[in-house]
């Protein structure tokens, strides 16, 4: 775990093996304006193998290009083209998602079901920005299941999407960007958080006055205190906004 300030941004950052499995195949990258999370597949081959070449592919060929989307779509193919070659073994795979800092916003993109939260300070409201691409999602979406039934659901862990697929010729790279604004914070985790920790009780951590490393440290004993069932891994980014935004800053990001 380790608390980081670079260029104006907070951050913090944890990964833990969790209590079932033997090895972390999460990686976690940070910097003063990128981070990620990796999420190598349990079950996949070499799954640490392909959540690292992901990370430091997506590393640099981002601060060659300063584009996320194409960065993350380049190092699926370096998975499976490392797969091809006897790095790791054919059939590895690795979710991501990640952010960036921009000059006034952020930018957010994701492959799988790891996700990004938006976290509002002084509101107390944990947004869900990404939307997993997954079976589940895809269900629900068309009126099959509900929110409910998604619980319980034998395939609810099923993923329509990931680094290394060799199914995939070009993976659905989604994006979302916003404007970064006084008292917030972007939340980034692997699904070993959010399979166990209802959003309900990750606002309860949130609202917490200790400091961000406390709190991801909470946030992981909660995981492990429900079984652990998974690597765990969260990456915390406070805005670099200080304060609140005018009035007259706000009507420019909505007319920009």
């Amino acid at each position: 775990m380790d608390s980081t300030r670079q260029n104006n941004c907070n951050y913090a950052h944890i990964s833990d093996v969790g209590c079932v499995r033997e090895l972390n195949e999460d990686t976690l990258f940070v910097s003063d304006r990128l981070w990620l999370v990796a999420d190598g597949m349990g079950g996949h081959a070499c799954g640490e193998v392909a959540s690292q070449l992901a990370a430091k592919t997506i590393s640099s060929e981002f601060s060659k290009t300063g584009l996320l989307p194409q960065a993350i779509q380049t190092a699926h193919l370096k998975v499976v083209e490392a797969g091809e070659k006897g790095v790791g073994q054919s059939g590895m795979g690795t979710t991501v998602v990640a952010l960036i800092s921009l000059r006034e916003g952020f930018e957010i993109a994701w492959v799988g079901d790891s996700r990004a939260y938006l976290w509002e300070i002084k509101k107390k409201r944990l947004t869900q920005l990404t939307e997993d691409h997954s079976l589940i999602v895809r269900l629900i979406n068309s009126g099959l299941i509900t929110r409910e039934d998604a619980k319980q659901h034998p395939q609810r862990h099923m993923i329509t999407q990931c680094l290394g697929s060799v199914e995939i010729k070009n993976v659905q790279v989604d994006t979302y960007q916003g404007r970064w604004q006084g008292n917030q914070q972007i939340l980034l985790c692997s699904d070993g958080l959010t399979d166990d920790v209802e959003e309900s009780e990750i606002v309860s951590v949130l609202k917490q006055s200790s400091s961000n490393d406390e709190k991801l440290a909470a946030l992981v004993d909660l995981a492990k205190s429900k079984g652990g069932k998974d690597n765990i891994s969260i990456i915390l980014v406070e805005s670099p906004v200080t304060g609140e935004l005018s009035l007259w800053e706000k009507l420019k990001s909505i007319f920009k």
